[in-house]
């Protein structure tokens, strides 16, 4: 008996004894699997009420895609690209946006051997390697991995041009893996938007480049953190 409640003082003192931050990174976690549960109970219940409900099909929406498909000459290499995926996770990502809820994911644009391709974080059935995905622009932006797109732009220099496309090539050799905890602290894992968060901050030298969000008093890279400001120009845009 008296072993019991020594051992169950000893793991109240040890809980307390834990690192604030490590505290706020179970708690974001938490929130995180919460929205998640709301949006697959809510698109659910969707699919129930509105299962007779028409939609444009397949067909309609790849022929809509051939007749949107942004010019080669229109981008440069390190434009930015964000998407408003399919599916539940998606609309889960997308309600962590504070100030605009276009998008739910988002990539880096680069252009090689005249051929776009796009680089981002990306996990779970998609990606089940975890690892730094590459794929063509028009994968990317597919109709059955999104409901619309968006490309923006920062004002590079050549020099920074250079360092970020370097940057971008560095992760993808080394295989950076998407961050399940969303721990920003921690730079050998990311998530899509910390991945487009840390490189541009990295070739702008400045760490306030960029404003963040905050959830619990623990900060994090929100989807509209990266295209909400002055220095970044909307390129393109398209809805299916």
């Amino acid at each position: 008996m008296h072993t019991y409640f020594r051992y169950g003082y000893e793991e109240l003192n040890d809980i307390k004894r834990r690192p604030l931050l490590k505290l706020k990174h179970i708690k974001l976690r938490h929130t995180i699997l919460f929205i998640l549960l709301c949006v697959v109970l809510f698109a659910g219940m969707q699919m129930f009420f509105l299962s007779s409900s028409k939609g444009k099909s397949k067909a309609d929406k790849q022929e809509n895609w051939s007749k949107v498909l942004p010019a080669h000459a229109l981008l440069h290499s390190g434009d930015l690209i964000f998407r408003h995926g399919n599916g539940f996770i998606s609309d889960a990502f997308r309600a962590f946006s504070v100030r605009d809820k276009k998008y739910s994911h988002a990539g880096i644009i680069s252009i090689e051997a005249n051929q776009v391709y796009v680089y981002h974080a990306i996990g779970g059935e998609e990606n089940v390697s975890n690892k730094l995905k590459k794929n063509t622009l028009k994968e990317f932006c597919s109709s059955e991995n999104a409901k619309s797109f968006g490309i923006y732009r920062y004002a590079l220099s050549e020099a920074e041009k250079n360092q970020l496309g370097e940057l971008v090539q560095g992760y993808y050799q080394k295989g950076l893996e998407f961050d399940l905890s969303f721990d920003l602290q921690s730079d050998d894992k990311m998530y899509c938007s910390e991945f487009i968060y840390k490189i541009l901050t990295k070739v702008k030298s400045n760490k306030n480049f960029l404003p963040l969000s905050e959830v619990n008093g623990l900060k994090y890279v929100a989807i509209d953190d990266l295209y909400l400001n002055s220095a970044c120009e909307p390129i393109y845009r398209f809805t299916y």
